[in-house]
């Protein structure tokens, strides 16, 4: 991997592969949905769905010609803690790829018939989500652990009532704030020449003015849980129960150990949330355990779809789990098959080229820097029995957030 800098300042991550000729590019600004105002929620999602649809140079069917005449493909990427965009193309055609991503950034339209019609769209999707429930438990869920103000405590699409009241100009401020961002960094990754990314990267994005400096972040104090279950009537037949757990964010020192932490409970059929509550008791319809890697507060969640007569079981078996984990140092055996298991994952996902170039994005998004993708299964190989136990106390045993969804 190599860095350069374009003529403005903006940081290039270039790693040449000997594939085929494919190359993957990112475009990622620092600022995203983690900077909105709540009581305009949802305005990065519209934004980026407005910007894809057409600019100032070509309307929604020239855009989509130009882009699938090239056999590219481009996509945004809303995430909670940075947003962008992201270019699949040929090798041969990355000056000419990178010119359409190029128009689609510096040169929105901002149509108000497109605003009108991907507004609606957005409220589609949230609205669906309460039709499904696992997204409505999650839904109710980060409101209450995050509180009303934080921009964590809702979707990253937004919400209903915050969509309809955004016009064509809160999203040109926001649109302003993220592209003109100090912090914007690209990635590519490809059978390329440095050379040649360097030029065009040079021609089309080295003349953007970047004068905004990544705003700090709010210091949100987040709620405390008494212990009391959350008890919502629900519509489905199915239960839900979600415990929760505050968690440090990215750059703490407990964030790899948390991960192997969530890989030992959860996230595989040989996990003991899988092993205890499915396999032996036969309680759950899914069940797995989620630690989200953000640049704010993050948390530490457990999870289980069941039937609703099995619920206080299942509660007990959850929370035997993790009190055994804040008890018994885990056998070497089991951490080192876990290892494994992060190592596959992690090498299959980083097969192919789009994926390197995201993974060196989001580690250089969040502030841990794009090295540290090649560090991280060196750093879970580190993590002892002890690591997991004394982690494991310093945050299980505190009260979570618990919340159960069932029918009447």
């Amino acid at each position: 991997m190599e860095t350069f800098k374009l003529d403005n300042g903006i940081k290039v991550i270039f790693k040449k592969t000997e594939t085929v000729g494919i190359a993957s590019v990112k475009v990622y600004s620092p600022i995203s949905v983690l900077h909105e105002d709540t009581s305009k929620a949802g305005v990065t999602a519209l934004l980026y769905a407005v910007m894809n649809k057409s600019t100032a140079n070509r309307n929604s069917l020239q855009l989509a010609e130009a882009i699938e005449n090239l056999g590219s493909s481009i996509s945004a990427d809303v995430e909670y803690d940075f947003s962008g965009w992201t270019l699949n193309c040929m090798s041969d055609y990355f000056d000419k790829s990178c010119e359409v991503l190029a128009d689609i950034i510096l040169n929105p339209a901002f149509d108000e018939k497109e605003i009108k019609k991907e507004r609606k769209l957005l409220i589609e999707t949230i609205k669906s989500r309460k039709d499904n429930i696992k997204p409505a438990a999650t839904d109710k869920f980060i409101s209450d652990f995050y509180g009303k103000n934080h921009p964590y405590s809702v979707t990253r699409n937004g919400k209903e009532d915050t969509l309809k009241k955004l016009i064509k100009k809160d999203l040109q401020d926001v649109y302003g704030n993220i592209y003109s961002c100090k912090g914007i960094v690209i990635t590519v990754v490809g059978n390329l020449k440095k050379g040649e990314v360097k030029k065009v990267l040079n021609k089309y994005f080295g003349k953007m003015v970047l004068s905004v400096d990544t705003p700090k972040l709010f210091p949100y104090k987040l709620p405390t849980f008494s212990g009391k279950d959350t008890v919502v009537t629900s519509k489905f037949n199915q239960a839900f129960i979600i415990y929760a757990y505050n968690a440090p964010d990215v750059l703490s020192k407990d964030f790899a150990t948390l991960k192997m932490i969530s890989s030992i409970l959860g996230g595989r059929m040989t996990g003991r949330l899988f092993i205890e509550l499915r396999e032996k008791l036969g309680l759950a319809y899914e069940v797995s355990s989620v630690y989200p890697s953000r640049i704010a507060n993050s948390y530490f969640e457990i999870y289980i779809g069941l039937d609703k007569k099995n619920i206080d079981v299942a509660k007990k078996g959850i929370e035997k789990i993790m009190a055994d984990l804040c008890i018994n140092k885990i056998s070497k055996e089991e951490l080192n098959d876990t290892k494994n298991f992060i190592k596959g994952v992690y090498l299959l996902d980083h097969q192919s080229v789009e994926r390197q170039a995201y993974y060196m994005a989001f580690r250089e998004m969040t502030g841990l820097g794009y090295k540290y993708d090649d560090e991280y299964i060196d750093v879970l190989s580190k993590i002892s029995p002890e690591d997991i136990l004394k982690t494991a106390k310093k945050y299980f045993k505190k009260t979570p957030y618990k919340l159960i969804l069932k029918s009447k």
